[in-house]
């Protein structure tokens, strides 16, 4: 058991470092409400230990087993979906004249509830993709260690899964004024010299991941 728990703890912490929680995060902790932040916490929480106990109480192994078979083709639509985000998120970017100010404005407008909508739909795509999980969630199928203990080890899992949420959360927390400090002069540097780079980047690296996307689904 001890062993099954380090290999969960270990993938659970691996998994953690991901873009696509990571990244909202830390543009959500812009906003003057920790509630925010910890509202997008718990919905990524919620929606991925809930999807996790439904394959380990569920039709797991057939739908896991499903999913790997489909691999190929549902990466090659991510990378096609992917593609598009990119390419509009430049178009965005190379048409944005919002001022400073402005941009703080819309950031804080955001409620917790569409924080926790944000985190948990997030979640929701992801989770058919989620092949890391999946390979914790097979090796706590294979070894059938009772109900109390699965989702002991699924809760332990996802805790790690949102550690670096918490952990900005709670630096968020602690820091109080200054962080707002420090998030402004770090928006305000990024604005005036990386705009136009990431812009590039975004557009380019766009059109790459549809191209890829798209030639992958016709083959």
């Amino acid at each position: 058991m001890f062993g099954l728990a380090l290999l969960v703890a270990s993938i659970g912490l691996a998994d953690s470092v991901n873009p696509s929680t990571v990244v909202p995060a830390l543009w959500l902790a812009g906003t003057s409400a920790t509630r925010v932040l910890a509202g997008f916490t718990l919905g990524v929480f919620t929606v991925y230990l809930v999807g996790g106990i439904v394959l380990v109480f569920g039709p797991g192994p057939v739908l896991i087993h499903g999913l790997h078979h489909l691999q190929g083709t549902v990466e090659h639509l991510i990378e096609a979906a992917f593609g598009i985000g990119a390419i509009v998120f430049a178009v965005i970017l190379l048409r944005s004249r919002q001022d400073e100010e402005h941009r703080r404005r819309l950031r804080r407008s955001i409620s917790p509830m569409s924080a926790f909508t944000l985190g948990a739909g997030i979640m929701v795509l992801e989770l058919p993709t989620a092949f890391i999980y999946f390979g914790a969630i097979t090796a706590i199928l294979a070894a059938r260690p009772g109900a109390a203990a699965e989702i002991s080890l699924l809760l332990a899992y996802n805790v790690l899964f949102v550690a670096p949420l918490i952990a900005l959360l709670v630096v968020r927390r602690l820091a109080g004024d200054r962080a707002d400090q420090w998030i402004a002069v770090a928006e305000t540097r990024l604005h005036r010299v990386g705009q136009i780079v990431l812009t590039g980047v975004a557009g380019l690296g766009g059109v790459a991941l549809l191209t890829l996307g798209i030639a992958g689904l016709a083959a």
